[in-house]
C-alpha cells in the first residue's frame, strides 16, 4: 500500500513538472515569435509551427494571427486572409461556451487583420464589413480597459482610411484628430513604451500624414504637403523605440518621402531616393514599388522610353497592382503611345484603364451604402442611389430651414407692427388724443414716371444692384433718367421704412439665402462676406445681420450646420 502511495506521488509530481516545463517552453516560443514578427518571418514561421500542437488555446489562436501577419508582410494575401478565416472559425466556436479574455483579443486582431488586406486589395465594401464587426467585438472589453481604448483608436484609424479612399477628407481628419486626442488620456501614459502603443500611436500618425497628402492633391495646396511631411517624420521617430526594431521602418518612411517629393513635383531628386532603396531595403521587396514610381516620374518628365520601361515592369506582376495603381499606369500608357501615334496599344490601355476605373467605382458605391447602414447583421436594401438619398435629405433640409424662417419673419413683423400701433396710441394720449400725422410733401408725378420707379424696385432684388458699395436712391435716379426727390418720393408713398433699411433687408436675405444653399459661401470669412455685399468691414455686416435676423452671422451659420 505504501508503495502505491510513493508510485502515485511521484508520478503526480513528474506529471506536475512536465506540464510546468511544457508551459514554460510555449511561453519561450511565444515570446520568440513576437519578437520576430517584424524583424525575421522565416523565424516567425518557425516558432509559430514550435506552438502549433500547445495544450493552451490562447496560444493557438495568438499563433494563427502571427501567422497570418507573416503572410500579409510578404503580400500573400490569400494565405493571410485564409489562415486568419480559419483563426476566427475556431474562435466563434470557442465564444459559444465562454467568453475568455484572450478569446476576445484574438477575434480583434483577427478582425483587423483581414481589414488591412481587404484595404491593400482596395475591397473597400468588404473591409467596411470587418470594421463594423469589430465595433461589435469591442463591446465585449471593459470600457475602462486600456485594450478596449487601444481597439477604440485602431477602429478609428481603420474607418478614417476607408473615409479618405472615398474621398471624404474632412470628416477621415475629424476622425483622426479624435484618435489623437484620445492617445493623451492618462489611461496611455503607463504605455507610452509598450510596443503595441507605439505601432497604433506611429500607424495613426502616418495615417494623418497620408491625409495631408490627400489633401495636397485636392487643393494643389503646399500648406498640406508640409504638413504630410512633418507627420512621416515624427511617426518614424516613434518606429525607432520599436524593440526590436523593425526591419522595413526605414524604406517604408523613404517610400513616403518619395511622394512628398513627387508632390512637390520634385521628379528628379525622387527618382535619385528610388535609386537607394537598394541601398536600405533590408530584404524588403520594393522593386513594385520603385518600378511604380519611377514610371510617374519619368512621365512627368517627359522621359518616354523611361516611362513605358517601368510601366511594363510595374505590370509584370498583376497579382501585386491594386486597381487604383493600375488606372494610373494604364493611363499613362495610354497617352504614351497615343503621343508615338501607336494608336493599337493607345487604344488597349485606354480600354484598361476605363474597364478599372468602373470596378474601383462599383466597389466604392457599394463601400456607401454601407455607410448608411451601420447594423452589419441585418443588413437590408438600400435606396436605389446614394445621390437620390442625399438629394432627399437636402431638399427636407432646405425647407425646414425655409419654413423656420418664413415663421421668424412673421413673428418678427407681428412684434414690429405690435410696437408701432402701440407708439402711435400712446403719441394719441399725449396730444389730447389728436393723432398727429408726419407731414409729407405732395408731388405732382406723371403716372408713367411712378410706375417706371416702382417697377425698377420690384427687379432690384434680382439685378442684385443693391450689392454694390455706392448703391443709392442717386443710382435709380440716373437709371431712370430723373431726380432723386421724385425717387424718394415714390419709395416712401409705397413702403413703411426708409430706402437704407429696404437696402439692408435686401443685402441681409441674400447672405441668408446663400449661406443656405451655396457650400463655397460658407466657407468665406465674415470680412469676405460683408465685401461681396458692399460693407468695407466685418463690424457693420455683424451689426445688421443681428438686427434683421436676430443673431451674428457665425451663429447663424453654426446652426445650419448642425
Amino acid at each position: 500500500m505504501n508503495r502505491v502511495l510513493i508510485f502515485l506521488f511521484f508520478s503526480f509530481s513528474f506529471s506536475k513538472k512536465v506540464i510546468s516545463q511544457t508551459k514554460h517552453l510555449d511561453s519561450i516560443h511565444l515570446n520568440k515569435v513576437y519578437y520576430f514578427k517584424d524583424s525575421n518571418i522565416d523565424s516567425l514561421f518557425y516558432y509559430s509551427d514550435k506552438l502549433k500542437e500547445s495544450n493552451d488555446v490562447c496560444k493557438q489562436i495568438q499563433v494563427y494571427n502571427c501567422k497570418a501577419y507573416g503572410f500579409y508582410k510578404l503580400k500573400n494575401y490569400a494565405e493571410a486572409e485564409k489562415i486568419t478565416l480559419e483563426s476566427i472559425e475556431k474562435i466563434n466556436l470557442l465564444l459559444k461556451n465562454k467568453k475568455a479574455t484572450c478569446y476576445i483579443d484574438g477575434k480583434m486582431a483577427a478582425l483587423n487583420r483581414l481589414f488591412w488586406i481587404k484595404k491593400n486589395q482596395e475591397d473597400y465594401n468588404e473591409a467596411y464589413g470587418y470594421i463594423l464587426l469589430m465595433q461589435e467585438v469591442n463591446k465585449l472589453k471593459d470600457k475602462n480597459s486600456t485594450k478596449y481604448l487601444r481597439n477604440k483608436i485602431m477602429i478609428k484609424i481603420a474607418r478614417a482610411t476607408v473615409k479618405r479612399a472615398l474621398k471624404m477628407e474632412s470628416i477621415a481628419k475629424n476622425i483622426l484628430l479624435s484618435a489623437y486626442n484620445d492617445l493623451k488620456q492618462n489611461t496611455f501614459l503607463e504605455l507610452k513604451n509598450d510596443d503595441a502603443f507605439l505601432e497604433i500611436k506611429a500607424n495613426l500618425i502616418n495615417s494623418l500624414g497620408d491625409l495631408y497628402m490627400d489633401l495636397s492633391a485636392r487643393d494643389n495646396s503646399s500648406i498640406f504637403i508640409d504638413s504630410a511631411a512633418y507627420y512621416y517624420d515624427k511617426a518614424y521617430k516613434i518606429t525607432k523605440l520599436f524593440n526590436p526594431l523593425h526591419k522595413s521602418s526605414k524604406i517604408i518612411y523613404n517610400f513616403r518621402k518619395t511622394e512628398v517629393l513627387m508632390a512637390r513635383k520634385e521628379f528628379a531628386k525622387a527618382i535619385n531616393l528610388t535609386n537607394n532603396y537598394k541601398n536600405i531595403h533590408n530584404g524588403y521587396n520594393y522593386s513594385h514599388r520603385e518600378h511604380f514610381e519611377k514610371a510617374i516620374c519619368f512621365y512627368n518628365l517627359k522621359n518616354t522610353d523611361s516611362t513605358i520601361y517601368y510601366s511594363n515592369n510595374f505590370l509584370k506582376d498583376p497579382l501585386k497592382c491594386k486597381p487604383s495603381k493600375l488606372i494610373t499606369i494604364y493611363d499613362i500608357l495610354s497617352n504614351q503611345y497615343n503621343q508615338l501615334n501607336q494608336l493599337d496599344s493607345a487604344y488597349k490601355y485606354s480600354k484598361l484603364t476605363i474597364h478599372q476605373f468602373n470596378l474601383a467605382k462599383a466597389n466604392k458605391e457599394k463601400t456607401f451604402n454601407l455607410f448608411y447602414n451601420n447594423n452589419f447583421n441585418k443588413a437590408q436594401e438600400l435606396y436605389n442611389s446614394i445621390q437620390e438619398k442625399e438629394e432627399k435629405k437636402r431638399q427636407k433640409l432646405i425647407i425646414s430651414f425655409t419654413v423656420l424662417l418664413l415663421a421668424f419673419i412673421i413673428l418678427i413683423s407681428y412684434l414690429l407692427m405690435k410696437e408701432k400701433k402701440r407708439k402711435k396710441k400712446l403719441m394719441l394720449i399725449m396730444n389730447n388724443n389728436k393723432p398727429i400725422e408726419a407731414e409729407k410733401k405732395e408731388y405732382n408725378i406723371d403716372t408713367v414716371l411712378e410706375n417706371k420707379i416702382l417697377d425698377e424696385f420690384k427687379i432690384t432684388p434680382q439685378n442684385l444692384d443693391f450689392l454694390k458699395s455706392d448703391f443709392s436712391i442717386n443710382h435709380i435716379a440716373e437709371k431712370l433718367n430723373t431726380n432723386t426727390t421724385y425717387v424718394s418720393f415714390v419709395f416712401n408713398k409705397h413702403h413703411d421704412e426708409s430706402f437704407k433699411q429696404y437696402c439692408t433687408k435686401l443685402k441681409i436675405n441674400y447672405v441668408v439665402e446663400k449661406l443656405k444653399t451655396d457650400k463655397n459661401f460658407k466657407k468665406y470669412s465674415i470680412q469676405a462676406i460683408a465685401e461681396e455685399i458692399g460693407y468695407t468691414n466685418a463690424s457693420a455686416l455683424t451689426r445688421a445681420f443681428k438686427k434683421h435676423i436676430g443673431v451674428t452671422p457665425s451663429t447663424f451659420l453654426k446652426n445650419l450646420e448642425s
